[in-house]
């Protein structure tokens, strides 16, 4: 949880219209483990788990954490988890490890294939929800390429093809391949390597946040950039 603005100590605004931006050297850096991420480096594998059945729908009444709490280590009572809660919790999570591992296992092979050894990602959000986004690919003959340049290569490479067969998305009518392609590598895959080494539900809370974080092909490993530059794409920060 790298850049962070705190926003439990400003008094906002009597108009209720919004806080003025922060500006970079307002932000504080945590790393991933002192907000509740894993510790670093944070390794994933090609494996993919048997599917599981999908969980039931239950809707827990529990006031959320706040930021605070949750880099205090403070957890709901247990009292407040009835087992009902707890079992589709543990569904939940089982369902999105197998729909995560299922994604990796097939872009990673297919990202090797194309000579990509590095995947450098940005993240940004606060409040209600967090955000990831390609920035840029390492090749191995030493280039770097934008995600637009990835996802033509991707596109040209039939991955699409790949994505369908085995599951991971279906395809989309009214949206060319290639578009479909884009999203998958933008947003997608860099999402879900951000919950790997940030948490579940990272970017919600009062604050704000961004950072940068490097996924190494051959390695397997997700590595937070604790210099990483004040680029944001869906917060705003003071220039």
């Amino acid at each position: 949880m790298p850049f962070v603005f705190d926003q439990t100590q400003v008094e906002w605004p009597d108009d209720d219209s919004d806080l003025p931006a922060p500006r970079a050297d307002q932000f504080v850096y945590l790393p991933p483990p002192d907000f509740g991420g894993a510790r670093e480096p944070v390794h994933f594998s090609l494996d993919v788990p048997p599917e599981p059945p999908a969980p039931a729908p239950i809707t827990p009444v529990m006031k959320p954490l706040s930021l605070w709490d949750r880099l205090r280590g403070r957890r709901h009572p247990t009292a407040q988890i009835t087992p009902a809660v707890r079992a589709a919790a543990t569904a939940c999570a089982a369902r999105e490890e197998f729909t995560r591992q299922r994604l990796i296992a097939v872009a990673v092979p297919a990202l090797r294939e194309l000579g990509v050894q590095r995947l450098y990602c940005r993240y940004d959000g606060g409040n209600d929800e967090g955000f990831a986004w390609l920035d840029s690919a390492a090749l191995r003959d030493g280039t770097r390429i934008d995600a637009d340049a990835l996802a033509q290569r991707l596109t040209e490479q039939r991955f699409l093809d790949r994505l369908v067969d085995h599951g991971v998305m279906k395809r989309v009518d009214r949206t060319s391949e290639r578009d479909q392609v884009a999203s998958f590598v933008r947003d997608w895959l860099c999402t879900e390597f951000a919950t790997l080494l940030l948490g579940r539900g990272f970017g919600t809370g009062e604050y704000v946040m961004y950072g940068a974080f490097a996924v190494d092909l051959d390695s397997c490993t997700v590595m937070d950039d604790p210099k990483a530059d004040p680029v944001t794409s869906n917060i705003e920060i003071a220039r």
